[in-house]
């Protein structure tokens, strides 16, 4: 046996006979510090060494309780998944009434709640990689069964859409990301219960268009004061660029174009965190050292991505302006979406450092913010052509914008059960014309 080797004694796992009262407050403690650690420095920068340090034991005794940090997390991550499945069991009928808008407020309520109660985990398991597998095949176990629940309740209340099982896991999306951003201050001034308020609004008309507005204003709820006019059309918002590879020649350029493009490929299937170096130049096809010729870092590989994906996302934000809310916006909804589907895709693991703050770069921040901003403002020129009889605040529905459109094709191509293009199109598009954009033209 070396000396590097990692050995674990009988496990003291939950199915264990032998674990007796202390081994299980040693378990227990180990939980929860390894909590608090996630908390103060994330998944990924907490060891097994840190927990065991942490939770006063050596190494060797925590191996005998868990195999691994992932299976810690797992653990965790039950025990707030059943809590949101407690919710969602106890989810009443939905549709376009007075009950089923109460229903519908109360869940979402509730999710908040659950959120809040277990943020920790909620906000590690958005930094989690798919690529690790332990952490992925729970995640992606769990959403299956929460968007299962969500089906039944959504079929069962009659709700008319293209596909239930892809709007569900679209609804399942769109409101875990927008209590993660609400939960890391991007909620932009508003209180918990506006943001509650306002995308129970959004929800009920995306799976009930025909609610009546006297239904939606009945219950006094909270929106901004927000003029929606007051957005105006969107200024221009230059493209950036550092120039850093303007003096490279052709077949420089097309090695930096390889290194950009494989790095897109690895930051979306793995995440930032775990797509390193290794990783890219393998899937570049180049040398590693042929990697450092142009990049200084994994950071400098994202921060050139980044100004690569600006110009691009900025560019087609700008034009979501164009759309109308009149005859013929259906078809340039869904057309502005066809083409910001292929940028998203290409750009999905730097849209994700950006909203995720992983890493948290100054001037990653930066471009990332000139994308959301050009987004919203766009999405201000559009709202302010909609004449509607309901509360609706606008920043929330820019939370509900920037969330659909940056987790919800994620979600969907990546499940258990993976929606086309198509499919995934048709989806965003419903959730947005009925929830976003309702109401009369402005005259």
């Amino acid at each position: 046996m070396t000396g590097d080797a990692v050995t674990r004694r009988a496990s003291y796992g939950p199915k264990s006979p032998v674990v007796g009262e202390r081994g299980s407050r040693t378990r227990r403690q180990i939980v929860d510090v390894t909590l608090d650690l996630f908390a103060t420095w994330g998944f990924h920068a907490t060891s097994v060494d840190d927990i065991a340090r942490a939770a006063g034991i050596s190494r060797a005794t925590l191996y005998q309780y868990f195999e691994s940090k992932d299976q810690i997390f797992v653990e965790l991550m039950e025990e707030c998944g059943s809590a949101l499945l407690r919710v969602v069991r106890r989810l009443g009928p939905l549709g376009p009434t007075t009950e089923g808008f109460d229903n519908l407020h109360w869940w979402l309520g509730e999710w908040a709640w659950v959120y809040d109660k277990y943020a920790t985990m909620f906000v590690q398991w958005a930094h989690i990689d798919s690529s690790e597998a332990a952490v992925g095949e729970m995640v992606t176990g769990f959403s299956d069964a929460y968007a299962d629940r969500i089906s039944v309740r959504l079929e069962s209340s009659g709700v008319r859409t293209a596909d239930v099982r892809n709007t569900s896991m679209a609804l399942a999306a769109l409101v875990h990301r927008v209590n993660y951003l609400r939960h890391v201050g991007e909620n932009r001034g508003l209180t918990d219960e506006m943001v509650v308020d306002s995308l129970a609004v959004v929800v009920q008309l995306a799976l009930f268009p025909e609610t009546p507005a006297e239904i939606l204003t009945a219950h006094g709820l909270q929106a901004s004061g927000t003029d929606l006019r007051s957005l105006g059309r969107p200024p221009k918002h230059p493209a950036p660029t550092s120039g850093r590879f303007d003096h490279l020649s052709v077949r420089a350029r097309r090695t930096v174009d390889h290194l950009l493009d494989a790095a897109s490929r690895a930051f979306a299937a793995r995440g930032y965190n775990s797509a390193n170096i290794d990783v890219v130049v393998t899937e570049a096809g180049v040398a590693r050292g042929t990697f450092y010729k142009y990049f200084q870092d994994k950071l400098d590989l994202l921060t050139a991505l980044s100004e690569e994906a600006t110009g691009q996302l900025s560019e087609s934000a700008e034009r979501f302006a164009d759309i109308r809310p009149a005859d013929g916006a259906a078809d340039r909804l869904r057309s502005w979406l066809a083409e910001f589907l292929p940028i998203e895709q290409r750009y999905a693991g730097v849209l994700r450092a950006w909203v995720e703050r992983q890493p948290d770069d100054p001037t990653v921040r930066a471009l990332g913010y000139q994308v959301g901003a050009s987004l919203v403002d766009a999405l201000g020129a559009v709202l302010a052509q909609v004449k509607r009889a309901y509360p609706l605040s606008p920043e929330v529905a820019a939370l509900v914008l920037i969330a659909l459109l940056e987790r919800v094709p994620d979600e969907l191509a990546a499940g258990s059960r993976p929606a086309s293009g198509e499919a995934i199109i048709e989806t965003l598009a419903e959730f947005i014309e009925r929830g976003l954009l309702a109401g009369e033209p402005v005259a």
